[in-house]
Order: structure tokens, then sequence, then C-alpha cells
């Protein structure tokens, strides 16, 4: 075989697979941004609601008796009054509800996904943990947690939950949801992705989903720089002046922000 056989053979992998990449690239771009278009944002919370549904990690027993993160643990250190009584929006599985108990405060939670909310209870069960998991609607608070039944008095909003919520609107009216139920002066915790500087190809995928929401009429809900569709469902990604002001337009003055470890954001009700 001639040496230069192989070389050719190298070569001619490495142009293949250069296409390769381009192609399913540019593949990437068009159906994120065909069905971030196409999508309405109760379709896109049920996509988002099936995949915590079989997600393995959120219903292992393993992975919620784990304890919190070192900034979930920071923050609650730092902020939340010891022994107080925690409400957390968007509890999955039971993972902070179980931490929270073991660190001596009281904890109650509630979830739209009803297969996290059946794995908490009985985790929590089996542990001889006393608290309430209830299941919710999408974005919403349960009628249990509204201020005439409840006594909460610190919120924390299950990790990267808050990005979940399709639009700026919605994800207000949520906090303002939980604002009711807390006194003035009760600290909250959300957790979320941030954006920096947006790629090309998220600028293509935006501009494909922004132009199929226009030809689809005054019924599409308009789009947000930062929102995003996966196999995992939507999620939107933050900026600091943005958590901060729909944190002020729910009711909550953001005390703290931190992109250490996790992004996260500490706000006071007022």
């Amino acid at each position: 075989m001639p040496p230069s056989a192989p070389r050719l053979r190298v070569r001619l992998y490495l142009w293949l697979d250069r296409w390769l990449q381009r192609w399913v690239r540019l593949l990437g771009i068009v159906h994120e941004g065909l069905w971030l278009g196409c999508l309405d944002p109760e379709d896109l919370t049920a996509v988002t609601i099936r995949n915590f549904q079989h997600s393995r990690m959120y219903n292992d027993p393993e992975h919620n008796q784990s304890g919190l993160f070192a900034w979930e643990r920071e923050a609650i250190d730092r902020f939340f009054r010891p022994g107080s009584r925690i409400l957390v929006a968007a509890c999955g599985g039971g993972r902070e509800l179980i931490a929270l108990y073991g660190l001596g405060f009281r904890a109650d939670g509630f979830d739209c996904t009803p297969g996290l909310v059946e794995s908490s209870r009985r985790l929590l069960q089996e542990l001889g943990m006393p608290a309430d998991v209830i299941l919710c609607p999408p974005n919403d608070v349960p009628q249990e947690f509204a201020p005439e039944f409840a006594s909460h008095d610190s919120l924390i909003v299950g990790w990267t939950a808050y990005m979940h919520i399709p639009g700026s609107a919605r994800r207000i009216a949520f906090l303002r949801k939980l604002h009711a139920s807390v006194p003035t002066g009760a600290p909250i915790l959300v957790s979320f992705w941030v954006r920096e500087v947006a790629s090309a190809d998220e600028h293509r995928t935006f501009r494909i989903a922004r132009r199929i929401r226009s030809l689809r009429g005054r019924r599409a809900e308009p789009l947000e720089p930062g929102d995003h569709m996966t196999n995992r469902g939507y999620h939107h990604c933050f900026t600091k002046e943005e958590i901060e002001a729909e944190l002020k337009a729910g009711g909550f003055r953001m005390c703290h922000y931190s992109q250490a470890d996790h992004p996260y954001a500490m706000g006071v009700a007022e």
C-alpha cells in the first residue's frame, strides 16, 4: 500500500467529519428554533414536566438524601433564621425538604410533577419526617399555603426551577403568589442559569423562533432573549439585571447575588 494512502484516508475522514458536525449544528439550530417558535407556553411547560417526571436523578432516593449544595448551605446559614419554617416551591423529590429538616428547620413544599410529589411523600414518610408536600398546577401556589392558612416565614424556589417558567409576566405572577404567603422581611432563595454574551448559534436560533412566532400572529406570546428549548424542556437564562427586576416586580428586594459557585439571588419580601 502506498505511504500516501493512509494520509488520504485521514484527510477524507477529517473533511467528512467537519461537514457532519456543521450539519448536526445546523439541524440543532433549526430544530430548537422551530419548536421554540411553534410551542405555546403550556406546551413548553408540558415538555418540561414530562422530563422531570421521568428523571432518574430527581426520583432517586440517594440524590434526594444527598443534602444541600455548598452554595445553598451558605445562603441558608447567612439569610435564614435558625429553626424557621420554610416553604419550598418546586420541591421535586424532596432533597431540600430532607436536608432542611436535618438542619432543624420545618419545611413544607409543593410541586407540579405528580411522580416527584409521590416520590417525596414516600421518602419523607420512610424517614419519619413531618412535611406537607402538595401537588399543584404549574406556575401556581397551592391554596393550602395562602396567607389565611400558612405560617411560613421563608421561601426557597427549588434548584433552578424558576428558570423553567415561560415568560417574565408568568414568573413575576408566581413570585407575587409566593410573596402573599409570607410576612414582610421574609427571605427568598432563587437559583437559575445565567447568560453572558450569546453565541452566533444562539442568535440564529432566536431569530428563527421569533420569526415563526411572528408568522403565528397575535395569538403567539413573544419570546425573550435567553429563552431556550431542548429535549429537557424550556428554560430561560438570566442576566443579573433581569433577575433583580423580576424579584422587584414580584415584591422582593434583591439583597444578594452570586455566581461564585452556582448562580443564585437572595431577595427580601417588602
